[in-house]
């Protein structure tokens, strides 16, 4: 095991429900790209944005090999899932669901769209969110990313629930020699790894 390289335990990413949306019945893609099909022409629509961050233990030390499973509704805001009844369009070149493993010093890269906001009840509208399953080494967490300075997220139920709603809001990276689209940095804590 690695030492950690800050004294200080980090606290560990809260748990989120699963949601409606979870994906049975397909099977995840295996690839880090949700903006493309394979063997289908063109990008699904919206803002292409790049998330990324590292699974670790709540001493800092690297999670490698953490399988990361993440699905996500389209940029209006629509779930490729049976159970999703929003008259929101589906997108054909949109990937809503991967499974990808974090590398040796517990990184992970995605790149996809940002969720549209949907209705989630009569006075609920969900802000923006991507939801993760991860099963390290020693637990599963399930738990959901939000976007920065989104207005939805002020009166959104389930991040406002979380004992520390801040570890669920993702940060933006520099855009440094990538100028073609926004990064955003969301580590995720597990307690042991």
């Amino acid at each position: 095991m690695i030492a950690s390289t800050n004294s200080t335990d980090r606290d560990r990413t809260p748990d989120q429900i699963l949601g409606p949306y979870f994906p049975v019945g397909c099977t995840p893609a295996k690839k880090d790209d949700m903006t493309t099909i394979e063997g289908v022409d063109g990008v699904a629509q919206g803002e292409i944005i790049e998330i990324t961050g590292r699974i670790l233990n709540r001493h800092g030390v690297p999670v490698h090999g953490a399988g990361l499973t993440i699905w996500q509704a389209n940029t209006f805001g629509r779930y490729a899932h049976s159970n999703d009844s929003n008259p929101a369009p589906l997108d054909p070149n949109f990937v809503g669901c991967v499974d990808i493993r974090s590398d040796d010093d517990g990184t992970y890269r995605i790149k996809t769209v940002k969720p549209g906001a949907y209705p989630a009840g009569p006075d609920w509208m969900r802000p923006p969110h991507i939801h993760f399953e991860i099963h390290g080494q020693f637990e599963r967490l399930i738990t959901q990313m939000y976007f920065p300075d989104e207005p939805l997220n002020a009166c959104d139920r389930l991040l406002n629930a979380a004992l520390r709603p801040d570890l669920l809001v993702a940060t933006p990276v520099p855009l440094g020699n990538r100028p073609h689209h926004r990064v955003l940095n969301f580590d995720i804590v597990l307690a042991r790894g």
